[in-house]
């Protein structure tokens, strides 16, 4: 190894190949791995005098000799790695025939083949490491500069990739075929720029592919901006961010290096706490020890920029390949590696493993990710990445994208868009057997309650984006086309509106239908849900109890076999009418909310099945709510010949039937009036009010709103048959109630009046139309029935109506709301 250079150029020239190379290696570090250099050896101190016949320093002596020899052989094997990376990626089959060195200025291609080691570093489960894949498409471009792109003195400068996974990673074994390509070469005295695209396949399939922008340039220009046309990706802030439940909540905000180090070797209870007791090791990550992520410095569930949750990690590319700064080659996918790193642990934070058997982590395949290099030469820099979580979601399996920078300091130096992380069972799993409706005596059973509901979560996820076979288990309820009117079949709703989680026992048989069937279920409220957050007075709102004992009952119809009736027509499901009472005033959030329903009819019509049910909800405390109601499940014809509550005849409200207007009346602008609703519940919009009006002469009040066409609440409910979910039709008459409390002055006395639900009240309603997002126009009224004291507040009874157009749909009767002081209640707030 004395002359390491020119046995490097042997090697690079294929005069022979990196197998041959591989002669330097020996035990320890494993060859074409970074490897840090080698420390001289300090020289030996003087010793002492030894007398003859002292033999206690030939042991010294001989470590010594061989630990100079050892260091020698690191350096050359050093030196040898340094210069074949700087070629091309470890263990890359070079071209046959030497590259040109004449400079081209014409499109350029390169293909390389490789396989994937056994023992390739961070590699989990025998799977390919992704950055690893990544690094032999890089190296590609890399030996693309030496068929004549890359100028005398220039070095490779990453400009834009834009990479799309298509396939799941390869195992160990699998070889891998890359194919680059450069053109659009642009020359100047800065050096070369040019575009490119590559492509990795696996046994014949497209695995990952890229376009982009590169360049070879001189030192003095390569922290300069590389042009690039295409804009720069931007994701829109959604209005409403959906509020993701995790399976599981780490109570960890930061994580130092051993925590992190921990999370690799599985101690996943160790350190993200006692929601992740007895659930298994997870999926690994990249181990023993993470090499890019020195510490996670926040991690937040909710928050950034998109509402889905915020990362923060300090990072070091400094130590790799030499001990010096990362290379422009190596820029790319070390910085894909950092940040799927951190989202990786934002995924095991939420629980995300839970909803499948043994997951491994794949990269993302859902859309493309952009990643720019604005700064390659501070990456030996000390620096941190923040990552925004743009979505997190079930479906089709569990998994996390982002958007990213990375900063030196306050100085961007990299950006990502769209990088994120999958979970994925391993091949040959059969999901078939993980239906919500799963055996008592299945492996699933005896896993645990938490492993068990996050499985049933992302199953009922998929049913409510459209595949039903979760529901049922029957492949007959999905051999429908997706466009096909046949495919709108009853469904959950959708995202935040999906208020029902998982089957916790049931009695019933399929396709019987039997009365006394019976399905407990739970929904896990958020600690701090939505409804809660947007509602007014941040009391828990009737939509919560009304909508989720709904959801519920459905659930039992489908685990009889309502979906595999009419297969041939569209069919839907509809909630005719009802009646509940909540029994008390309780605070679920964060809780499970469990629900015990029992069919007590079922009716076959023509193109309609009818049923009708009891239910009671209920905390770990004690039941809260309790009614019964009526489900509809309707083909279309069926829907179509609905009439209204009036015969479809048109009755106006209570105020356009008076012939002059009535003394007192005002009109009201209520829309930004946060005491009733913000956000998705800012329902009302300008309303016209009557004291001592109505049919009862205790008090009136109309609103009118037009349709919205984007409206949030059609789009979740439900996919393929979009409607307004009763429940929010009935919640606007209960912030009618309240706006005509504060609105007449009823409330002044109390201070910082507060709207909530009424216990012991007997809600009823009644549904006898829909409103979808081709009607223009919908009013409601209520009709106060009376106003008395109720502890330190009051109490209002109203009945109501709600307007399609010109159709009266909904009847409601008893509307029970009471107005009281915040923290007035019994509970210390208004729950």
């Amino acid at each position: 190894m004395a002359d390491t250079d020119s046995a490097a150029a042997v090697a690079a020239s294929g005069e022979w190949g990196f197998e041959a190379a591989e002669e330097l290696g020996f035990e320890g570090e494993p060859f074409l791995l970074p490897v840090p250099s080698a420390a001289p050896t300090p020289p030996a101190p003087q010793a002492a005098p030894r007398g003859v016949g002292d033999l206690s320093h030939l042991a010294r002596d001989i470590a010594e000799r061989v630990g100079r020899a050892h260091a020698a052989v690191l350096e050359a094997h050093e030196a040898v790695q340094r210069h074949l990376l700087a070629r091309c990626a470890p263990g890359t089959r070079p071209p046959a025939a030497p590259a040109p060195h004449h400079p081209v200025d014409r499109p350029a291609r390169v293909e390389l083949v490789r396989t994937v080691p056994a023992d390739a570093a961070y590699s989990v489960a025998g799977q390919a490491d992704p950055a690893w894949i990544l690094d032999a498409a890089t190296a590609a471009l890399a030996l693309l500069g030496e068929r004549g792109l890359a100028p005398v003195g220039t070095v490779y400068r990453p400009g834009r990739t834009n990479l799309s996974w298509h396939r799941e990673l390869p195992d160990a074994g699998a070889e891998l075929r890359v194919r680059a390509g450069a053109e659009a070469v642009h020359r100047d005295e800065r050096g070369t720029r040019f575009t490119f695209d590559w492509q990795v396949h696996v046994e014949g399939n497209l695995l990952v592919e890229a376009t982009g922008t590169a360049g070879f340039l001189v030192p003095d220009h390569t922290a300069e901006p590389l042009p690039d046309e295409n804009c720069w990706p931007e994701r829109q802030v959604p209005r409403y961010p959906r509020q993701f439940r995790p399976p599981a909540n780490a109570r960890r905000s930061r994580l130092t290096w051993q925590e992190l180090r921990a999370l690799a070797s599985g101690f996943l209870a160790e350190v993200l706490g006692p929601d992740f007791e007895g659930e298994g090791t997870g999926p690994r990550l990249p181990g023993p020890a993470p090499r890019l992520i020195g510490a996670v410095t926040e991690l937040s569930r909710e928050g950034g920029r998109y509402g889905q949750g915020k990362v923060a990690a300090d990072l070091t590319f400094h130590g790799f390949h030499g001990g010096g700064p990362a290379r422009g080659a190596d820029a790319t996918p070390l910085l894909a590696e950092a940040v799927v790193g951190v989202l990786q642990v934002y995924a095991l934070s939420c629980g995300l493993h839970l909803c499948l058997p043994d997951p491994r982590f794949q990269p993302w395949g859902g859309g493309p990710t952009a990643i720019e290099v604005i700064d390659p030469t501070a990456l030996g820099a000390a620096l941190r990445c923040e990552v925004d979580v743009a979505e997190v979601g079930l479906v089709p399996r569990p998994h996390a994208i982002a958007d990213a920078v990375v900063l030196a300091g306050d100085r961007p130096v990299a950006r990502l868009h769209g990088i994120g992380v999958a979970l994925q069972e391993p091949p040959g799993s059969d999901l078939g057997a993980l239906t919500i409706w799963e055996a008592r005596d299945s492996p699933a059973a005896h896993e645990s309650l938490r492993q068990r509901g996050a499985r049933q979560r992302m199953l009922l996820a998929h049913s409510a984006e459209g595949d039903l076979s979760a529901l049922t288990g029957e492949p007959e309820a999905t051999s429908v086309s997706p466009v096909s009117p046949a495919s709108v079949r009853p469904r959950l709703p959708r995202g935040d509106l999906l208020m029902v989680d998982q089957a916790l026992d049931y009695d019933a048989d399929p396709l019987e239908f039997r009365p006394g069937a019976t399905l407990t279920s739970e929904y896990a409220v958020h600690p701090d849900p939505w409804f809660c957050r947007e509602n007014g007075s941040g009391a828990v709102p009737n939509l919560l109890y009304m909508e989720s004992s709904l959801q519920a009952a459905a659930q039992l119809s489908a685990v009889q076999g309502i979906l595999n009736q009419h297969l041939d027509s569209a069919f839907v499901c509809r909630n005719l009418e009802g009646r509940a009472t909540l029994l008390r005033h309780a605070d679920p959030r964060g809780l499970a909310l469990r629900h015990r329903i029992t069919l007590a009819d079922h009716s076959k019509l023509p193109g309609a099945i009818l049923h009708r049910y009891t239910y009671e909800l209920g905390l770990p405390d004690g039941p809260v709510y309790s009614g019964e109601s009526v489900h509809g499940f309707l083909t279309k014809e069926v829907l179509d010949n609905q009439q209204g509550l009036d015969g479809g005849r048109y009755v106006p409200p209570w105020l356009d039937r008076l012939p002059t207007r009535p003394p007192g009346q005002r009109r009201l602008d209520l829309s930004h009036d946060t005491r009733l609703g913000r956000g998705r519940f800012a329902l009302l919009r300008e309303a016209d009010l009557v004291p001592d009006g109505g049919e009862h002469g205790a008090g009136y009040l109309l609103w009118e709103r037009t349709v919205p066409k984007d409206d949030w609440f059609m789009a979740h409910h439900f996919r393929f048959d979009p409607v307004m979910p009763g429940s929010v039709g009935v919640e606007a008459l209960f912030q009618s109630v309240a706006a005509y409390a504060l609105h007449t002055g009823l409330a002044d006395a109390l201070p910082d009046p507060a709207a909530r639900p009424a216990a012991h009240v007997e809600l009823a309603w009644k549904y006898r139309g829909q409103i979808t997002p081709g009607h223009r126009r919908m009013r409601g009224e209520v009709h106060i029935r009376r106003v008395e004291p109720c502890g330190d507040g009051l109490l209002l009874v109203a009945d109501g109506s709600v307007w399609r157009d010109d159709l009266r749909i909904y009847q409601v009767d008893n509307i029970g709301v009471e107005i009281l002081p915040t923290g007035g209640t019994a509970e210390g707030q208004v729950p």
